[in-house]
């Protein structure tokens, strides 16, 4: 499959929005609000992850958290809804694609397993050049490159090839013809797929709903931000600076600057006084480097501003070395950093990155609460197997490995959503 036809299966089943709470949805008929049984919940958690159903059959508030998450995300899917996004040709579109695609791959699912060894299921060719002969196929197809070209416009731009669109037809075919010997055979009538049905529209209308009316709501002004500052001083770039000049003054006044740097410093080399080792070029931020090769062994520089705070910076020694028959300088400096916050973001971006968290929760908790929506949280979920182990020579591998550690927290989010067919360390401070 080429770069240029996966692109022109997504770009005619995604719209793109960065609000993680709204990855899940489900579908909820209009004046029809979504009520979800424990059983349906289950059937829903059972389309996770291995590692996120292994959490939620263990731990009872990670189930709890995943009732609620999904709540959330079913309110925003009836707010779209309500305001009629489903209406919309290109968005029914959409919504009508994502039922194909689920139709499809439980068919071909239940089809392969029926089938002992056999690879994916696959509709013939010339079955595919048939259904195209239909008038109302080929100008699905048409419509699809046209919603496909309307969301990217270099794609528009450029004449697509025949055989790549001959590629995007084959697939799009499988997809089509997959569906009506899907719902021949009753697979939308299964339980789990009509759920998965509703999850994957819900996802295109939440996410539309979304980034054209939820999006703006969410952001911060310049008032908030310097509100939430004043509460957080830690973020406040002034006195950051200030502080920084204080240190700066203790440390020209003849202070030890390995314990200052000890009691002030906000990096890992606090607990080495400050000591960053030996360093070249390039390792280390423009304004860190610079100002540090200006440095006489012994000395302190002013204070230095870079992306993760304020730097006081004392050279201990340097030297040069042969690289690649270059000579190369190498330095040997400890710093005291003041930074703001979180290292390695403004003080105003955290501001604003926590404004609109809060102003996202705001939202979504107002759309719940005029809501109707009902999801069960007293579910149970069955443990996945462990696969087998392969058994393996003595002393290769096995027990003793190191641990990956705990599974997150589960959240409906960390779903996959289904796909039309076809798509498959920062310098030192």
């Amino acid at each position: 499959m080429t770069a240029t036809t996966k692109a022109l299966i997504a770009a005619a089943v995604a719209v793109v929005f960065a609000v993680a709470l709204i990855a899940w949805q489900i579908k909820a008929k209009r004046g029809q609000a979504a009520n979800l049984s424990p059983e349906d919940v289950a059937l829903i958690a059972e389309d996770q992850s291995p590692q996120i159903r292994t959490r939620l059959a263990t731990d009872e508030s990670a189930r709890k958290d995943f009732a609620k998450n999904l709540k959330e995300l079913l309110a925003v899917a009836e707010a779209a809804k309500q305001n009629k996004v489903d209406e919309r040709p290109e968005v029914k579109r959409q919504l009508d694609l994502m039922r194909s695609v689920v139709i499809a791959e439980d068919f071909f699912k239940s089809q392969q397993a029926n089938k002992s060894g056999a690879t994916t299921p696959n509709v013939p060719e010339p079955e595919i050049d048939e259904f195209f002969k239909q008038p109302a196929n080929q100008a699905k197809f048409d419509q699809f490159i046209k919603d496909a070209q309307k969301k990217n416009p270099q794609m528009a731009a450029t004449e697509i090839p025949p055989e790549q669109l001959k590629q995007v037809r084959q697939q799009l075919g499988q997809v089509l013809v997959g569906e009506q010997k899907g719902v021949k055979a009753g697979v939308d009538q299964k339980r789990k797929v009509q759920l998965q049905i509703m999850m994957e529209q819900a996802q295109v209308l939440a996410r539309t709903y979304a980034q054209e009316q939820l999006e703006q709501k969410m952001k911060a002004s310049d008032q908030e931000i310097d509100a939430y500052i004043a509460k957080h001083p830690e973020l406040d770039s002034k006195q950051s600076r200030a502080k920084a000049e204080e240190v700066l003054k203790r440390v020209r006044a003849g202070e030890d600057f390995a314990k200052l740097a000890q009691e002030f410093s906000s990096d890992g080399s606090k607990d080495k006084g400050g000591d960053l080792g030996w360093f070249g070029p390039g390792q280390m931020v423009p304004e860190f480097e610079k100002a540090t090769a200006a440095l006489k062994p012994g000395q302190v520089s002013d204070i230095v501003e870079s992306k993760f705070g304020f730097h006081i910076i004392k050279l201990d020694e340097k030297k040069t070395e042969t690289k690649d028959g270059k000579p190369v300088e190498q330095w040997h400096a400890r710093h005291i950093l003041i930074s703001q916050g979180q290292p390695g973001r403004s003080g105003r971006d955290q501001a604003k990155a926590a404004v609109e968290q809060e102003k996202q929760k705001q939202v979504i908790e107002d759309i719940v609460a005029h809501s109707h929506v009902k999801v069960a949280d007293n579910f149970q979920v069955s443990k996945p197997e462990t696969p087998a182990m392969p058994q393996l020579p003595p002393g290769v591998g096995g027990p003793g490995e190191e641990d990956e550690g705990p599974a997150p927290a589960p959240s409906p989010g960390n779903a996959k959503p289904k796909t039309a067919p076809g798509k498959a360390e920062p310098k030192k401070k």
